[in-house]
């Protein structure tokens, strides 16, 4: 776990839990957290058991990042490793690129900080911390669907657009762009 201050002077730590070492406890803090990000960009999780926990299979065999301010989850992220496409996380999306894409690779998702915290380098962090372990790991290749709003934005790290724009497939009123980073 690393302890961060950032310039408000508010203090987070940011820790990475491994596949299947997070507790049940914070399973339900990180669906609730990410329910809670989500309703609030207008958006409703229509695939998981509950509304107000957004948790998926795939958060078992992944990395989760999460940061905390005072003990409440401010931000976090997942990463899952593949071996084999037919695994990824919303494999269909990146079907036309099965001849393209090398493994082991890394897939992300779920980057979600709260509106407080925004705009203050968590998500850089985040994004950071998951291409060190990534290469950590051995990985060829990162993988991502992003909405079309954080094309920009992951552009900047070295992403680039793999696909056009196309609905989601568990949200298929947004659209999502697939985009890579070969490492």
């Amino acid at each position: 776990m690393t302890a961060f201050t950032q310039p408000h002077l508010k203090t987070y730590s940011l820790h990475c839990y491994a596949p299947g070492t997070l507790s049940d406890a914070d399973k339900l803090r990180l669906g609730q957290f990410r329910s809670t990000i989500w309703r609030e960009q207008g958006q409703t999780v229509r695939h998981c058991a509950t509304p107000d926990s957004w948790l998926e299979h795939a958060d078992n065999e992944a990395y989760i990042w999460l940061a905390e301010h005072q003990g409440d989850i401010i931000a976090t992220a997942r990463m899952n490793l593949c071996t084999d496409l037919a695994h990824l996380p919303e494999q269909q999306l990146y079907q036309p690129l099965s001849n393209q894409l090398t493994t082991p690779l890394a897939t992300w998702g779920r980057l979600a900080v709260a509106a407080q915290w925004r705009s203050q380098g968590l998500a850089t962090q985040l994004i950071e911390a998951r291409l060190l372990l990534a290469n950590q790991l051995g990985c060829r290749y990162i993988v991502l669907d992003c909405p079309v709003s954080r094309v920009a934005a992951m552009q900047t790290h070295h992403f680039t657009v793999l696909l056009p724009p196309q609905p989601g497939i568990l949200f298929p009123d947004m659209q999502f762009v697939v985009m890579g980073c070969k490492l």
